[in-house]
């Protein structure tokens, strides 16, 4: 855990003292409301003496500040996964009503690779809450939108607006305006066209540079409509300029298993607990996945492509992209003997989920888990009842 302290003399600053209180009150009234895995979470808040304190998530590493400089930029493939998953962690907060409105590298934590968390909720504005917010312009002015800057009504749009900004900038190393004074900065956001993505980094495909300068479009009614809109874009990028040409990518992995069937009732949020205790393998067609009579208790879901269950010589099933197999074994709670074959019948992509694992997982997950199982089974038994019905 981590633990922001305030002297309370911070409040009292005759200038900044009353701004500062009310960020620090909209942080602590986040204490348990946001849970997500790309969210820093609050646990607490205070008041001990002459200190106010949060309560937070420890997240060791730094944060993206230092990869914007142009001799430490990551790779494009890397930048394109974190702006996914701040898509992800924005939208969820999106959903709860919140707004940002102070997205910028060094309110972006990461533990390495790109394992990313939004932090710094401090200057949310709850865009349909009755309490009193800040209504000031806060927020970094580098990263500001448009209408931020000019005091107008804010949406999830401005938030879109500085991600774009942080993707500008880690892309390419430098900032779309750059004026040397706060005000002529302020006047270029306002009033200027951005500097063209392409030309500050020329190797970038262009389908990259389009995302951006669509982000950072001076007008929140051409931005993307919501982050998910963004995060699907993105994606579909990703997939057609074939950054990777295997299912690496947590991106990938991620939008994968949002359309399988199996996990249809699962939110974002569990499926990125999903994705932390899964293994992902490829098969080619025609190899044995599991052995009749062999042992094991993990199951698999099958991500791509197709395979068949056999018991001797004889087929029994063909399963297809968001079926399962082998949940016996982790429904029964002990390594048992596997009563078929399963047999690739294609190129296959399977998620591994091993028991050891889940049972540590959350409570709702677990819950997920095997309400989907036992659905599963439910459906099974009653197409077997209709094979023994027909005569």
């Amino acid at each position: 855990m981590a633990i922001k302290v305030a002297h309370q003399d911070s409040f009292s600053h005759p200038v900044t003292g009353e701004r500062f209180k009310k960020m620090f009150i909209n942080e602590s009234s986040l204490a348990g409301k946001l849970d997500h895995p790309h969210i820093v979470a609050v646990f607490d808040a205070g008041f001990d003496d002459d200190y106010f304190y949060i309560v937070m998530e420890y997240v060791p590493g730094t944060t993206l500040k230092p990869y914007c400089a142009p001799d430490n930029l990551l790779p494009v493939e890397d930048v394109m996964e974190i702006a996914f998953k701040c898509c992800n962690g924005l939208e969820y907060a999106h959903n709860q009503g919140l707004i940002h409105r102070d997205i910028k590298p060094a309110n972006i934590l990461t533990t390495g690779a790109t394992h990313v968390m939004l932090s710094d909720f401090g200057t949310a504005l709850l865009s349909d809450a009755d309490t009193t917010q800040v209504l000031d312009a806060v927020g970094t002015p580098k990263y500001m939108s448009p209408e931020q800057i000019q005091g107008q009504e804010l949406t999830h749009r401005s938030d879109i607006y500085s991600l774009g900004v942080v993707m500008y900038q880690l892309l390419s190393g430098r900032l779309p305006f750059e004026a040397k004074t706060q005000l002529g900065m302020i006047k270029e956001i306002c009033s200027a066209d951005p500097y063209p993505l392409d030309q500050a980094r020329p190797d970038l495909l262009q389908p990259i540079v389009e995302i951006v300068h669509k982000c950072i479009d001076k007008d929140p009614a051409r931005r993307y409509r919501d982050c998910g809109e963004l995060s699907a874009e993105i994606t579909a990028l990703t997939a057609r300029l074939r950054l990777q040409k295997r299912i690496t990518s947590d991106s990938q992995k991620f939008n994968l298993l949002k359309g399988l069937d199996f996990f249809r009732d699962f939110t974002d949020v569990d499926l990125w607990e999903v994705m932390r205790i899964c293994k992902w393998h490829r098969f080619p067609a025609h190899t044995r996945l599991l052995r009749e009579g062999g042992k094991g208790n993990s199951f698999f879901v099958i991500a791509s492509g197709s395979a068949s269950i056999t018991r001797g010589s004889t087929c029994l099933n063909e399963l297809a992209a968001g079926q399962c197999f082998g949940e016996m074994a982790y429904i029964l709670g002990t390594e048992t003997q596997r009563s078929a074959n399963v047999i690739s019948s294609s190129d296959i992509t399977l998620v591994k989920i091993r028991p050891r694992f889940l049972q540590n997982a959350s409570d709702r997950l677990q819950t997920k888990f095997n309400k989907t199982l036992l659905k599963v089974l439910a459906e099974r038994l009653e197409r077997t009842s209709l094979m023994v019905s027909v005569p």
